[in-house]
């Protein structure tokens, strides 16, 4: 008799253990986002819909663009309500001109577009601490 009891007590705690865990699990899905990484038709087809949103354009295998894929998802998960994209840039032949007829401009890498109703409104170059890419935002995509 004893031993169920011991049993009983040890299959609940671990019950309660579980439930927990699964807590902390949904939690983490709930309140976590992410940017989306799209490809370069995708992006041309956003321009000519004319959507409003905010696009990063870098080489993921670049060691400046790894730590500014950090502070995006930091801004993203923060700030849900921004459409925010990602374009690898690595995978794109020609980008110096893939940009310039896209966006009608010239950038170093990594570069943060701000488009509004398919037009760029802003764009700043280079990497960015969180709160100069949240401000930068902020100002421009209103």
């Amino acid at each position: 008799m004893n031993f169920i009891k011991k049993f009983a007590k040890e299959i609940s705690v671990f019950g309660l253990v579980l439930l927990i865990f699964l807590g902390l699990f949904i939690y983490r899905q709930a309140t976590f986002k992410d940017y989306k990484t799209i490809s370069e038709s995708r992006l041309t087809q956003m321009m000519k819909d004319q959507e409003d949103f905010v696009v990063v354009l870098g080489d993921s295998t670049d060691s400046t663009m790894m730590s500014y894929q950090e502070i995006m998802t930091t801004y993203t998960t923060k700030n849900r309500s921004t459409p925010f994209y990602y374009l690898d840039t690595s995978e794109i032949k020609d980008i110096d001109s893939y940009v310039e007829k896209t966006f009608d401009t010239n950038v170093s890498y990594p570069a943060t577009f701000v488009i509004k109703d398919g037009k760029v409104v802003a764009k700043k170059e280079g990497y960015n601490q969180y709160y100069s890419l949240y401000d930068f935002i902020k100002e421009n995509f209103k």
